[in-house]
Formats: structure tokens, sequence, C-alpha cells
């Protein structure tokens, strides 16, 4: 009935905490399904069915496992020993569990970042055999899990989209986005599986959210697609931007750039999206949070696009970029890499301060570790702008990065590795 009471919720809870000890699994599991489902907060009540719960987890069925788990979750209540004792209790009984306790057992895992590989193992396992009992939610919400808990599992994902082709006129906007996403984030190629999606996702694409669409063209971005369905989303994507700019305005600043550098990525630049991009990055200022990854997503879009917006945006990056970096991230190279090769490489060079500039090449040489072969290309091809004559910083990164472009140089292009060789052969001479 969905009727919303919070004082009769509220003294319910209290009642019940004091006889919680006579509550069986089955009562304990339906009272936090019940809190969850009216999204009505309720910390000691959760500790205490939690503690309740533990001595007696043997006793609860797999549904009675799988709404208890998906009700913390839901509430964002954290009790890793309950998780814990769950999937102890979920594993010998797994066979019992249908499609959508599966899926929801594993999604509540995943929504508390709780890790427990030997529990993903049997839930595959389990949800094999029976894959086409899913719909489209679960099939969506157990990929989603296993790829945000970066829980590789090959034949799973393919039995998935095998399932999902047939039925994907069923999937909702969210339901499409998390599942190219989650293939996406496990580099799990499957173009039929993307092929179909995106037929299926152009004519609900105004149903789509801000998140839906960064998502959607992010991941089709990202596994290089190259139907003409697939590039026919770009297209829908753009067209429901350009006419709905309030989901612009509602965007994440993640999402603006993800959107932007997916269209990039792409090879699908639209010059009309990427100004009101820029326009709402604008607006957003010092308040936006990008991070790293997002200050460089952005960089690669804007680097060849000449227009004042873009030159506000970069402004913008030569205040706020390095003081977002984190050096914790073990991807932080890409990032630097990004933004190196767009202020030196784009229209934007003689912008470029010469503080930031040695800070960023000080990044590139501390970072080096973590290189890729497109990192190697862009810092050392962005670095071909550079004066490196009376530039001592300079020719220390290439000192450095040699044995790496020496590494990777047979995998550039002959235009970009020709343009860094000529410079490393400037520096043998001199």
């Amino acid at each position: 009935m969905d009727h919303q009471h919070p004082m009769l919720f509220d003294e319910v809870a209290k009642a019940a905490i004091l006889i919680i000890g006579t509550f069986n699994s089955q009562h304990l599991a339906n009272t936090v399904n019940a809190f969850a489902k009216m999204d009505h907060q309720h910390h000691m009540l959760f500790d205490e069915v939690a503690i309740a719960a533990i001595p007696i987890i043997n006793t609860f069925n797999s549904q009675g496992l799988a709404i208890t788990l998906n009700a913390f979750a839901k509430m964002d209540h954290q009790h890793p020993m309950l998780f814990d004792e769950v999937a102890n209790a979920a594993i010998p009984i797994i066979n019992t569990f249908n499609s959508q306790h599966l899926a929801n057992t594993v999604n509540a895992f995943a929504k508390m970042d709780h890790q427990h590989p030997m529990l993903f193992d049997v839930v595959a396992k389990a949800a094999i055999p029976i894959i086409d009992t899913f719909n489209s939610q679960s099939l969506a919400n157990i990929v989603n899990a296993f790829a945000k808990m970066d829980h590789q599992h090959h034949m799973l994902f393919d039995e998935v989209a095998k399932a999902a082709i047939p039925i994907v006129d069923t999937f909702n906007s969210q339901h499409l986005a998390n599942t190219v996403n989650a293939f996406a984030k496990m580099d799990h190629p499957h173009h039929m599986l993307f092929d179909e999606v995106a037929k299926a996702a152009i004519p609900i694409i105004d149903t789509f959210n801000s998140q839906h669409l960064a998502n959607t063209v992010s991941a089709i971005a990202r596994m290089r697609q190259d139907s003409e369905s697939c590039h026919a989303v770009y297209s829908a994507v753009a067209d429901t931007l350009k006419a709905n700019q309030d989901c612009l305005k509602e965007a994440s600043d993640i999402e603006l750039s993800a959107i932007a550098y997916a269209f990039l990525k792409g090879g699908h630049v639209d010059d009309e999206l990427l100004e009101l991009i820029g326009i709402e990055v604008s607006v957003r200022g010092a308040e936006l949070s990008l991070g790293t990854q997002g200050w460089g997503n952005l960089a690669a879009a804007f680097m060849n696009y000449k227009s004042p917006v873009a030159a506000k945006f970069f402004e913008l990056l030569f205040r706020s970029f390095l003081e977002q970096v984190d050096k914790s991230d073990e991807h932080l190279l890409e990032s630097i890499a990004d933004v190196y090769n767009a202020v030196l490489a784009g229209e934007h060079f003689n912008d470029v301060p010469s503080d930031f500039l040695t800070i960023l090449t000080k990044l590139a040489m501390e970072f080096s570790s973590q290189a890729r072969m497109e990192d190697v290309r862009d810092i050392l091809f962005g670095a071909t702008r550079v004066d490196i004559r009376g530039d001592a910083l300079q020719r220390e990164l290439y000192n450095t990065y040699r044995p790496l472009f020496e590494r990777y140089r047979k995998d550039m292009s002959p235009r970009v590795r020709d343009s860094i060789n000529e410079t490393y052969e400037y520096l043998r001479l001199s």
C-alpha cells in the first residue's frame, strides 16, 4: 500500500528492539525489508536485527537472506559481520536461490562494496543454468554487481548477453545503460549485445537521464563499437542533450566530462554539444570537482576546439587540475598524459603557464612507472612542441621516457613516432 506513517514505524522499532530475541528468520527479514521499502532509517533497529540474525543465520531460506541483504544495502547500513555470515549461509544452499535472489544478493554486496569472491563465483555458477529465467532488471543487476566489484566471469557475461538479446526491448533506460556499462568496465566485448542495446536505446533515448546517457556513450566508445546502430546512438544522445539542456544542467561534473570524452573517443565530435558542455563547465567554475581523470578527459575533448568557452575551460584547468591530483590514483599518469597532450599539442599551447607545465612535467616523470603506450605517446608527442634547447627539465623528461619509447614505438603511428624520434635525434647530436 506504500502508506507512510513515520511515527508508527518508530514505535514499532522501539517495541521490536525489546523483544528482538523472539523474532524468527522470516520476522527479522520482513521487518528490515519493510523499513527499507518505506525508506525509513532506524540504525538501532538494523543493528539489533543483525545481532539477532547472526546466531540463527542457517535458519534463513534464500528469500530471507536476499531480502535482508537488500534492505541493509538499500538503507546503506554497514554491517560487515552480517554480510559475511549471510555469504557463509548462502553458499551451501545457493541452488535454492531464484534469479531475483541471486541478482539481489550480489547487488547488495556490490552496493556496500563488500568483497566476497567465493560467493560471487557460486552465484555465477548457479545463475548460468537458469539464466533464461532472469528478467531485464536481474540481468542488468547481476553484471553491474560483478563489474562494480571487478569480479571477472567471462562465461556469466556471455550467458547474460545471450539471454538479454531476445528480451532487450523489455529493458528500460537504466537497465540498458547499466548492462553495456558493466561489459565495458570489465572489458568484455560482445558486438551483438551492444548493437541490440543501441537499437533498443534510440527509440526511448528521451527517457535516459544524464547518468544513463553518459554511461551508454562511454561504454560504446570504450569498447570501440562500430555498428551503424552504435554510431546512431551518438547522434541520438547529442540531439537529446541539445534539445533538453536541463539534462546537461542536471548532469554531474563527471558525467559532463564522460560525455565530452566519449564523443571524442568515438569519433563523433559535435561542436554544438561541446559548446553547451563548455558553457555548463564555465558556469560551475571553481566549484567543479572532476578529479584528475575528469580534467584529463575534458582537456582531451577541448584540445582542438578554439572558442571563448574552450579558453575559459583551460583557464579553469590551469587553476584547478593540480589541486585535485591524487597521488594514490593508480591511473594518475593516464590523466596527466591527457592533460599534457591537450595543452601542448592542441590549440591552446600559447596559453600554458610555465609553472603549470613545470609541475606537470615533474609529475609525468614521477609516475612514469604507470605508463602505457598511449601515455608515452601523448606525453612525448605533446613535448615535441616545447623548445628543448634551453629547457633542462624537458630534456630530463625525454631521457626518463627513452626506454619506454623504445618499448612502445612500434605500436605508434608513423607520424607520431617520426616526430618523437626527431627530438631524440636532436638530443643525440646536441
